[in-house]
Formats: C-alpha cells, sequence, structure tokens
C-alpha cells in the first residue's frame, strides 16, 4: 500500500514538474525578454541561477542595454547616486548610494585614495585609475563586477613603473561611451621623456636633460570582439605636438566625445575626442565662457558654466551649451537666482539640468543642500536629499566639495567581461 502511494506521489510530482516545464517552454522568450527588461536589477540577478540558458540570456549586451532604458524611465531606477571621498579611511575611498535601492555601499578596497584617479561616471560604469601602480580598473556600480584591464604597453613591467631609468612615463586615462555602437573605451595619453646625463668637465657635477619627449596614444574597448583584452595603438591626429602639461585629466563625455580643457600659452580651447572615428578636434571656447568654472553633461550636450556673479537682489550663473560640435555651435543661457542663496558649485546632472550643491554656514553634516538648475525653465530650486544629512563630505577650497558627485542614476547589468556564456557555465 505504502508503495502504492510513493509510486502515485512519485507520479504526480513527476506530471506536475512535466506540466510546468511545458508552459515554461510555451513561453516565447520575446515575453520573457520583455518581462525580465522591466524588473529591478536586484531581481533580474537572482534570475541568473534559473538555468544556464537564462544565465546567458542575461548576460546578452543586448538585454543589458534593454533594462537599462527601461530603468531610466522607472520610477526606481532613476535613482539619485551619490558618491565621494571617505576621510576617516586610506585606503577604501568611495562609496555610492542608490536612492529608493535600499542605500547600499560599494567598497573599492583596493585603491588608495591619495594615488586613485575616478573618471565621471557614464552609465553607471566608473574607469579607475592608481596614478602609483598605473592600474586602471573599470567598475559596474549597478553588479559591483570590477574588472582589472591589462597593463598598456606604454608602460613598463617593472618595480616603480613610470619611472624607467632614464625615461619618464606619464599616462593620462580618459573614459568614454560611444552611444552609436554601443562601446565603452578607455583613451591613454601617455608622454614619454627621455634624458641623458651630462657630466661638467669643470666640476665634475652631472645634469639630467630631456633628449626627447614623444606623446602615445592607445585605446582599450570593454568587451569588444575586435582585439578583446588588448591596447591598440592609434595614430589620432594630436594637434598639439608634445604640449600636454596643459591639458586637464578631467574630462567630459558627450555624445560620443571626449572634452578635455587645454589652455596653450595665452590661448583656451576644448580638445575633443571623437570615440567612432578616433580622432582629435579643437572646439573654441566663446570669448564670454573663456575662464569659465567647469563643464558636465547635460542631454548628450557638453555644458560650460560660469562663476556666479552678484547683482541687485539677485545673482546669476551663465551657461554655455554645445548645440553642434561639428559646426561650434554655442547657445548660451543665464539662469537668475535669490542674492541670498549661498555659493552653489555644480557636482552633476539630472534629466535638463544640472545638480549643485551649497554649504550653508558651517562645515557640518547637515549644513549641505542640494539645488537644482533647471535649463529649460531656467529655475533653481532646492531638491530633497535626505541623505546629505547623515554623511560628512569633504570640502576643499572656498567651500567647494571636494571629489563629490551627485547625479541621476539607472541601473546597468552590462557583463564587464566579453563572453557571457564564461558566466553561464559558472551558474548552470
Amino acid at each position: 500500500m505504502g508503495s502504492s502511494i510513493s509510486q502515485m506521489r512519485s507520479s504526480s510530482s513527476s506530471s506536475s514538474r512535466e506540466s510546468v516545464n511545458n508552459n515554461r517552454q510555451q513561453i516565447p522568450e520575446d515575453v520573457i525578454l520583455d518581462i525580465l527588461s522591466r524588473l529591478p536589477a536586484k531581481s533580474v540577478v537572482r534570475f541568473r541561477r534559473v538555468s544556464r540558458a537564462w544565465c546567458s540570456f542575461i548576460h546578452d549586451p543586448f538585454f543589458a542595454s534593454l533594462h537599462h532604458a527601461r530603468s531610466i524611465t522607472r520610477d526606481k531606477g532613476n535613482a539619485l547616486l551619490l558618491s565621494y571621498p571617505d576621510p576617516s579611511s586610506s585606503s577604501t575611498s568611495f562609496f555610492f548610494f542608490e536612492r529608493k535601492q535600499g542605500f547600499r555601499n560599494l567598497q573599492i578596497s583596493h585603491v588608495d585614495q591619495q594615488y586613485a584617479c575616478l573618471s565621471e561616471i557614464i552609465r553607471g560604469i566608473l574607469c579607475i585609475h592608481d596614478r602609483r601602480s598605473h592600474r586602471v580598473d573599470i567598475c559596474n556600480i549597478t553588479t559591483q563586477e570590477t574588472i582589472t584591464l591589462p597593463r598598456s604597453t606604454n608602460i613598463p613591467i617593472r618595480p616603480g613603473a613610470g619611472v624607467d631609468f632614464d625615461i619618464v612615463y606619464e599616462p593620462r586615462y580618459s573614459f568614454g561611451f560611444n552611444s552609436s555602437t554601443g562601446d565603452y573605451k578607455v583613451l591613454n595619453i601617455c608622454s614619454i621623456t627621455g634624458y641623458k646625463l651630462q657630466v661638467n668637465p669643470i666640476n665634475g657635477l652631472s645634469t639630467r636633460e630631456v633628449s626627447r619627449k614623444t606623446v602615445e596614444f592607445e585605446i582599450f574597448t570593454i568587451g569588444c570582439d575586435r582585439g578583446a583584452g588588448s591596447w591598440r595603438k592609434i595614430d589620432p591626429g594630436y594637434p598639439y605636438d608634445q604640449e600636454l602639461y596643459s591639458l586637464t585629466s578631467e574630462s567630459v563625455c558627450a555624445d560620443g566625445v571626449i572634452h578635455w580643457r587645454h589652455r596653450l600659452l595665452d590661448q583656451e580651447i576644448l580638445l575633443a575626442f571623437d570615440l567612432q572615428q578616433e580622432k582629435f578636434q579643437i572646439i573654441q571656447v566663446p570669448k564670454e565662457a573663456l575662464g569659465f568654472q567647469l563643464m558636465k553633461q547635460v542631454k548628450g550636450c557638453l555644458v560650460l558654466m560660469g562663476h556666479v556673479t552678484s547683482g541687485y537682489n539677485r545673482n546669476k550663473i551663465d551657461l554655455w551649451i554645445l548645440e553642434d560640435r561639428r559646426d561650434q555651435v554655442w547657445m548660451k543661457e543665464t539662469v537668475l537666482f535669490p542674492s541670498y542663496s549661498p555659493c552653489l558649485w555644480p557636482v552633476g546632472s539630472f534629466k535638463t539640468g544640472l545638480i549643485l550643491l551649497a554649504q550653508h554656514g558651517c562645515a557640518n553634516p547637515a549644513a549641505w543642500a542640494a539645488y537644482y538648475c533647471d535649463l529649460e525653465t531656467k529655475n533653481i530650486c532646492m531638491i530633497h536629499v535626505p541623505e546629505l544629512k547623515s554623511v560628512k563630505l569633504p570640502c576643499g577650497e572656498v567651500g567647494k566639495p571636494s571629489g563629490v558627485v551627485l547625479t541621476v542614476h539607472a541601473e546597468n547589468l552590462l557583463s564587464l567581461t566579453s563572453n557571457a556564456y564564461e558566466h553561464a557555465g559558472k551558474k548552470g
């Protein structure tokens, strides 16, 4: 009797599983794709364990792109991301807080903030360069996946890399995204200076003199099948020969182009690198905008921000928006706000405008406030960011927040490794 019941249960369980599997097989893949792309990243990541096929499916770059696009329109995905250096730690440098996502943090333990250079955050992806070891990491903030890029061929592999006897290497890494191809790229502009030892025959003292100076250019494409896992040397037509000392290390990527501020003698220009053409271009800064405070990206356009100027009962900020890069067409906008407002510092972008931070009076966590400068309505208003009351932001010159980013963030499930099936094999 017991044996009979056991067989019945086994048969029932088997038919039930078969029914579930049949139902699952009847669900079209495009329907599964549509459903998964609308879920929060945390849920999607758990579904990778369902099967090898699902894991490969979720790691597909097309799915990651679709999920990211829908995250932008979702209220939960369209969150504010706050990052800042931790002044109480010498090694764990940066914390990321996502609003409405549980305020988890991402600690990058191997990064020493004394030597680390962070790129701007592009679609939830971050590039980190260690100036001492010349290690370059790419980090996905959503998945917390981090990869280390191979060493640049321009940097020798030996202790104290960066100084090779009588040769000094000065790499500058910049990060960008080309929306037309979906590629993330890292550009290395490396200045290589050779020295020779000169001995004074009279007093026997030796001095080093520059014998040669060159600039090498390399590019690395994240997850690209063509040349995956290696740097490619390129000839981008750098317009200023060896003049790199006045090129700022900070860059902004807008509409598939990386931009740097470049001061050359008494001239101030923007140097632009097209990620698709892999060529440089010079962009003239409007005369009124010379000496601008900083630059940001808003809705794919490059925006230059001037200094806050005071007037009768009101202050103003002048903004210059690059509407057409090829024809170098700039549009000037002026935003007015009350004179009693504090000094405002742009730290990120959101929707159709800029996010600005201000410190009210004294250097304590509760003194920081966030404002939104809408470029369409030309209004400035305070935005509610309660997290600012619980963190201590580092403060630089004249109340300027140092190394702080507060910007719009949408989840990105992009796998930083090029082979999705490698992940599927681990999970399946």
